[in-house]
């Protein structure tokens, strides 16, 4: 039995069929490159869904992590703040466009990111509904898998979703949507919720 098959059995035992997966069981990786666990070498191009712009163990990268680890692993901001967080916010609201002061607050997931950006803009407009693209995906808890617009299998028998979340058509010429008929849904979309509203 191969190093594969056999993760691939305690795989299937030990973690739920939500978290879709390949199987290729990863041992090692360098820059674009990853070697499964029976050896086979890969170009990776999904570089952790693409969050690996510098590529695996990039030298640079794991110095600062060695660096880190030697003075502290996680305190959670929230509880003990660092120099290093702010360092890093500072330099992120200095390279943000706009001459305005600007704050970045850093989250784990994209869907925490996704979440904490719907409850800014919710309580900066004053306005509920939020607007998404078919076809989108955002995450999985219940406001990104509402804004999701991919019902296989993300969504299928797992609402009620939260409430007034459009879906607008993504213009995509393969798909047969063109800018014109983007604009159209978008324009629907304003139709409806300003029909609600009055």
């Amino acid at each position: 039995m191969s190093a594969t098959t056999a993760l691939a059995d305690r795989h299937k035992a030990a973690v739920p069929r939500g978290i879709s997966t390949k199987t290729l069981y990863a041992a090692r990786a360098q820059n674009a490159e990853l070697w499964d666990v029976d050896g086979k070498r890969y170009i990776d191009f999904a570089a952790g869904i693409a969050v690996l712009n510098t590529g695996h163990r990039h030298p640079a990268v794991m110095a600062a992590v060695a660096q880190q680890t030697e003075a502290f692993t996680h305190t959670c901001f929230n509880v003990a703040p660092y120099e290093t967080y702010i360092r890093l916010a500072e330099r992120l609201n200095a390279a943000a466009p706009g001459d305005f002061a600007k704050k970045t607050m850093f989250v784990t997931t994209g869907a925490e990111a996704v979440e904490n950006a719907v409850k800014v803009a919710r309580r900066f407009t004053g306005r509920s509904a939020i607007i998404a693209f078919g076809g989108g995906f955002h995450g999985r808890t219940m406001m990104t898998m509402a804004l999701t617009g991919k019902v296989s299998p993300y969504k299928k028998g797992f609402g009620p979703f939260p409430a007034e979340v459009y879906h607008a058509p993504f213009p995509k010429k393969s798909h047969g949507i063109d800018t014109a008929k983007a604009l159209e849904g978008l324009r629907q979309i304003f139709l409806m919720i300003f029909t609600k509203v009055v």
